[in-house]
């Protein structure tokens, strides 16, 4: 079966919802460091299908993080906020994920929720467009 870019963009934006979805459950569970890894790849998600839409290729997260500030946030199509947002869920995910004796809590890690969610319709919505 052969697929387009919109069925890319369309499945990356639904792995992006479905894993904040993942992150809520995880968070009414008191997971919180797990809350943190699936908050950032929800993002992450969200900016892969952003890219695929506008024919930009890069999987690795550094290449993801440039290709989203130099093309979206240098240009004024994404506020710079959302750019710094990125970055916070990116280090979280990595203290989470790689750090000993890490054991974050509600008060550290579930401030992001709401602003994940937010951050992924601003990206969904320009990856729609």
């Amino acid at each position: 079966m052969n697929r387009t870019k919109d069925d890319l963009v369309t499945y990356r934006i639904e792995r992006a919802f479905d894993t904040l979805s993942a992150a809520k459950t995880l968070a009414d569970s008191g997971y919180w460091n797990a809350v943190a890894n699936r908050l950032y790849y929800a993002c992450f998600y969200a900016v892969l299908a952003l890219l695929a839409k506008n024919d930009m290729d890069t999987y690795t997260h550094k290449g993801v993080k440039i290709m989203l500030s130099q093309h979206f946030i240098k240009s004024g199509l994404i506020d710079v906020v959302w750019s710094k947002l990125y970055q916070k869920l990116f280090d979280n995910r990595n203290e989470a994920d790689y750090e000993d004796f890490v054991d974050f809590n509600e008060e550290e890690i579930g401030v992001f929720i709401d602003d994940a969610e937010q951050f992924i319709n601003v990206i969904t919505a320009l990856a729609k467009q």
